[in-house]
C-alpha cells in the first residue's frame, strides 16, 4: 500500500486539534448555561432536552469525516495492473545525489528529501517518455535503466537514502558519466533526432573533479543537462546518524556543508540546458517539464505499463457516510 499524495497526511495532526475545539466549545456551553441559569444545577435543568451522547456522537461522525477525507484525498493505492499506453517521448535519466551532505538540513525535511520529491514530481510529468535513474556519491550507480514503467523508476526512487552509500564522497563526473552509459548510443547519423537528457538534482559538491572534459562528452552524446540545486548558501552541519551527532573534521570542528551552483550552472548552460535552484513550490520542475515535453520526440509505438490500483473511493464513501449520520442524529432527546 502506498499514497500518491504523502505530504497530505499531514493534515491528520490537525484532527486532535478539532477534537479539543470540540470539547472547549462544549465546556464553554455549560459555563454560559449555568452562569445565564444561575447555577451548574439549574444549567443542567435548563439543557435538559439536549443529550450530551447525542452531541458527541455527531462530534465524533464529523470528525470521522474529517479523518476519511484526508485519507480520501492522500489518494491511498494497493494492488496493480497493467495497461497498454501508446508511447512517443524522449529519453532522460534522473541523477540524483545521495552523498552524505544530502542528509543536512538547510532545507526541509532534508536536501535529500527534496531532492526526491523533484524527482518523484517530474516523472509524474514526463507520460510517454523513457525515464531512469543513476544514484551517485563515491561512485555512481545505475538504479533503474530506461524504461516507461513509471512506477517501476518510483519504487527505486523510494528506496533512495544516504544510509545505502556504499563508497563516500561525491563523484559528479562519474555521474554524468554513467548517465550517459544509462542513455545508451546516440543516433545514428541521418536517422530521426531523438531527445536526451540528464536531471541532475545535487548540492553541487565534488570531491573527485573531472568535470572539464565532461561537457564534450555530453555534446558528441547529444544529451542536454537540466540541474537543480538543493541546499542553502548558508549552509548547515552534516548529520551522521540518528544519534543527532554531525560530522566534525580531524580538529573536531563541525563541518558545514553549503550548496555549490558553479558546477551545476556550468554543467547545465554549456550543454544547452538550464540550471534551477529547488524551491518548496518547485515550479522549477514545471519548467523542466515543460523543456523536457519540446524536445524531439521518437520512439511511437505501445508498451505495457504498471499502474497502481486508486482505493480512495474506499475513504471517501466512509467520510460521506459519516456526514450522513451526523446531518441524521439530533441533539434533542427522545420524547
Amino acid at each position: 500500500m502506498r499514497f500518491a499524495e504523502p505530504q497530505l497526511l499531514w493534515a491528520l495532526l490537525a484532527v486532535p486539534a478539532i477534537a479539543g475545539l470540540f470539547a472547549l466549545g462544549a465546556a464553554l456551553r455549560r459555563r454560559a448555561l449555568a452562569a445565564f441559569a444561575g447555577g451548574a444545577a439549574q444549567g443542567e435543568r435548563a439543557g435538559a432536552s439536549v443529550s450530551a451522547h447525542r452531541r458527541a456522537a455527531k462530534a465524533l461522525c464529523l470528525l470521522a469525516a474529517a479523518t476519511a477525507g484526508i485519507l480520501a484525498a492522500a489518494r491511498p493505492q494497493w494492488g496493480q495492473g497493467t495497461e497498454t499506453i501508446s508511447r512517443k517521448g524522449i529519453d532522460a535519466v534522473i541523477v540524483l545525489d545521495t552523498s552524505l551532505s544530502m542528509a543536512a538540513a538547510d532545507v526541509t525535511p532534508s536536501r535529500l528529501a527534496r531532492a526526491v520529491h523533484e524527482a518523484s514530481t517530474l516523472i509524474d510529468r514526463t507520460e510517454g517518455d523513457r525515464v531512469g535513474l543513476v544514484t551517485f556519491a563515491g561512485a555512481p550507480a545505475l538504479a533503474c535503466p530506461l524504461t516507461v514503467d513509471h512506477e517501476a523508476v518510483r519504487l527505486f526512487l523510494d528506496a533512495v537514502d544516504v544510509e545505502a552509500v556504499s563508497v563516500p564522497g561525491t563523484a559528479l563526473a562519474d555521474a554524468i558519466r554513467e548517465g550517459i552509459r544509462a542513455l545508451g548510443p546516440p543516433p545514428a547519423e541521418g536517422s530521426e533526432a531523438k531527445g536526451r537528457a540528464l536531471v541532475v538534482v545535487s548540492d553541487g559538491e565534488d570531491h573527485e573533479g573531472g568535470l572539464e572534459g565532461i561537457v564534450d562528452g555530453l555534446k558528441r552524446a547529444g544529451v542536454v543537462v537540466y540541474a537543480i540545486g538543493t541546499g542553502t548558501e548558508q549552509g548547515a552541519p552534516i548529520p551522521t546518524g540518528p544519534s543527532g551527532a554531525y560530522k566534525k573534521d580531524a580538529e573536531g570542528k563541525l563541518v558545514t556543508t553549503r550548496l555549490d551552483e558553479r558546477p551545476l550552472r556550468t554543467l547545465a548552460l554549456d550543454s544547452g540546458g538550464k540550471y534551477y535552484r529547488a524551491t518548496a513550490a518547485g515550479g522549477e520542475v514545471d519548467e523542466i517539464a515543460s523543456a523536457l515535453a519540446a524536445m524531439d520526440a521518437t520512439g511511437a509505438g505501445t508498451v505495457l505499463k504498471t499502474r497502481w490500483a486508486e482505493r480512495f473511493q474506499i475513504p471517501l464513501a466512509f467520510a460521506l457516510l459519516a456526514l450522513f449520520a451526523e446531518v441524521l442524529i439530533s441533539e434533542r432527546r427522545s420524547s
